[in-house]
């Protein structure tokens, strides 16, 4: 019975450590874009604003104020760096939900806008909209084939081999590939 707890309380330790680091990280990369305007360098700041972004840790400040910092600099000359930043923090804190999903929608509409110039902006519209990653439906799929094996793994190793391990085993490999083939 301990031992389930410990290994709970250790693992509930790393996520913690992980995500504290993902904070400071956040921070401080907040806190670098806002030296980088006070240095007149807008461009840098929105490299440091994306990157406080893409530190994202639900509920955390530093990512709402970073989306805040970036929208303010989304007017002028720098609109479209910007708004590419958005997209792009957006984007790349995808997990199984999509975190910021109006602002991801919102710069993909801007920069259609502000692409458009001689080609038409729904072509852009459409070219944004495309999502070239693998479906959350088919990772969840693959890692539940992971998890699969490692439990036929575990029958194995810790009681011995059977049918049933056996196919827990082939079940989770099967499992993995349909997810990776299909993703």
């Amino acid at each position: 019975m301990k031992r389930p707890i410990a290994i709970a309380a250790i693992a509930l330790a790393i996520v913690g450590l992980i995500g504290l680091r993902a904070v400071i990280s956040g921070h401080r990369a907040l806190a670098d874009g806002d030296d980088w305007m006070l240095r007149g360098k807008p461009a840098e700041a929105i490299r440091s604003y994306e990157t406080a972004a893409r530190w994202y840790v639900p509920l955390a400040p530093h990512v709402d104020a970073a989306y805040a910092k970036l929208r303010a600099l989304a007017t002028g000359p720098n609109a479209l760096l910007a708004w590419r930043a958005i997209r792009s923090a957006a984007r790349a804190t995808r997990s199984l939900w999509q975190p910021h999903a109006a602002d991801l929608a919102d710069a993909d509409a801007q920069i259609a806008k502000l692409e458009a110039g001689a080609t038409p902006e729904a072509w852009f519209a459409g070219r944004l909209a495309e999502d070239p990653r693998p479906s959350i439906a088919m990772a969840v799929l693959a890692g539940l084939g992971i998890v699969l094996w490692l439990v036929g793994a575990g029958l194995v190793v810790f009681r011995r081999w059977s049918v049933r391990a056996g196919a827990v085993i082939v079940l989770g490999v099967v499992v993995w590939l349909v997810g990776l083939y299909n993703a």
